[in-house]
């Protein structure tokens, strides 16, 4: 094996080098406010089918196409909101159309023709209580119902007809979290525990269930999973309680960190669930073994690395990515398509190390050894022993004279 290299002084172009021969880290991307986001606190993320991310942020909505921000305001009778207060649920109905739930009362839908927001409805109690009046939640259910749960009354506003059917509210708490099992059965959750409800003659009804019935610690969050008929409940003070309605009927403590508040349980594949939670990070959860496990945590001292661990949502995308609503920096999204990588760095007088950091040619040679063309010399990296060699640089015995900078390599 020979190497051949030229040497110039030229203009030194800077690279980051990310190999696949050694595996430790894994590729991320943020967006914050120097990329246009109008605020770095995230409550909910969504994407539209025609490949915009929507995000609902502590001042609004803005819209990120790949490249560009763009940010939405929202009206009630011409009038400007404070979207700190207007806004708070962000979803997406069935035939794509995104809905906003504000914490007044307010329902908007975004128009695509137009490209704005309108206000849908407007819940008159909350309107004429103008300080103290405040929804408990908000949620959009399959059957093209959003609820809004306020104090002992539940309002319907269907999607498609516009019209509404109020109704008293059958559980016990204020509401913190709503899921649908099916067509007709619910699973709420309130700050004294869990109940399930159905749909009976067009109202709510509760149905006697002592397993449910069992869990009375706080619910922040649920999640049904269809195939294996399993609702995982996210509570502050137990971690994540899984109860099996196919085949034990009993209920599953699942290892998550307890006294950590959980946000949002969503599924990453038919097999894996990720919860986000609001400190320790992104936990995966295998719904065959019930075992959870540290997914994605912050790594400060890493180039590249996840930069957070208040996960306020999540969101995976068709194309692998996961988009994770990151306090206090805003968006982060890791890419599970590309492989994880190690960042290799000049280690400051150390000839046993990449020699230096502005890089300008690699090559794999016939042995499957790493070579480096660097502006301080050549160096090699043996990948079976793992160990670095140099040569032509500054910490060699050459004349003062000599150039450095190495700018091509070739195997003959």
């Amino acid at each position: 094996m020979k190497i051949i290299v030229k040497n110039r002084k030229l203009l030194v172009f800077i690279v980051l080098l990310i190999s696949s021969a050694v595996s430790k880290g894994q590729i991320y991307k943020y967006i914050g406010l120097e990329d246009g986001l109008n605020n770095q606190k995230i409550y909910h993320i969504q994407k539209d089918r025609r490949g915009y991310m929507w995000f609902l942020t502590q001042e609004g909505v803005d819209r990120y196409d790949g490249k560009h921000i763009k940010h939405y305001t929202f009206s009630d009778d011409s009038m400007k909101l404070d979207s700190r207060i207007a806004l708070n649920w962000l979803y997406m109905d069935q035939e794509d159309v995104l809905w906003v739930i504000g914490q007044k009362g307010r329902i908007f839908r975004y128009d695509s023709q137009h490209d704005k927001f309108e206000l849908a409805y407007v819940h008159p109690e909350l309107i004429r209580n103008k300080f103290q009046a405040f929804l408990d939640y908000g949620y959009l259910d399959k059957n093209d119902h959003i609820w809004l749960c306020y104090k002992d009354t539940i309002t319907w506003y269907n999607i498609r007809t516009g019209t509404t059917q109020h109704m008293p509210k059958p559980v016990d708490g204020a509401i913190s979290a709503i899921e649908q099992a099916d067509g007709g059965h619910f699973f709420i959750g309130t700050g004294s525990g869990l109940f399930c409800v159905g749909i009976e003659k067009g109202e709510l009804k509760q149905i006697p269930d002592e397993v449910v019935k069992s869990i009375v610690t706080p619910v922040h969050e649920l999640y049904y999973h269809t195939v294996s008929k399993q609702l995982f409940v996210g509570s502050y003070k137990e971690g994540i309680l899984i109860y099996d309605m196919g085949k034990t009927k009993k209920i599953t403590p699942c290892y998550v960190p307890n006294n950590v508040e959980v946000n949002q349980i969503v599924a990453l594949n038919a097999d894996e669930l990720l919860i986000a939670t609001g400190g320790k990070g992104v936990y995966k959860l295998n719904v065959n073994t019930c075992k959870s496990e540290p997914y994605i945590t912050a790594d400060y001292s890493s180039y590249n690395g996840m930069n957070g661990n208040n996960i306020n949502d999540i969101y995976v995308d068709e194309e692998e990515r996961i988009w994770l609503a990151n306090y206090p920096t805003g968006i982060t999204i890791r890419n599970n398509r590309y492989g994880r990588y190690d960042l290799i760095k000049h280690s400051l007088g150390n000839n046993r190390s990449l020699v230096n950091d502005q890089v300008h040619d690699v090559i794999e040679d016939s042995d499957g050894d790493l070579w480096f063309a660097t502006s301080n010399g050549i160096s090699f990296y043996q990948t079976d022993t793992r160990e670095w060699r140099s040569f032509f640089s500054s910490f060699d015995p050459v004349p003062d004279d000599e150039n450095h900078i190495f700018l091509a390599l070739c195997e003959v």
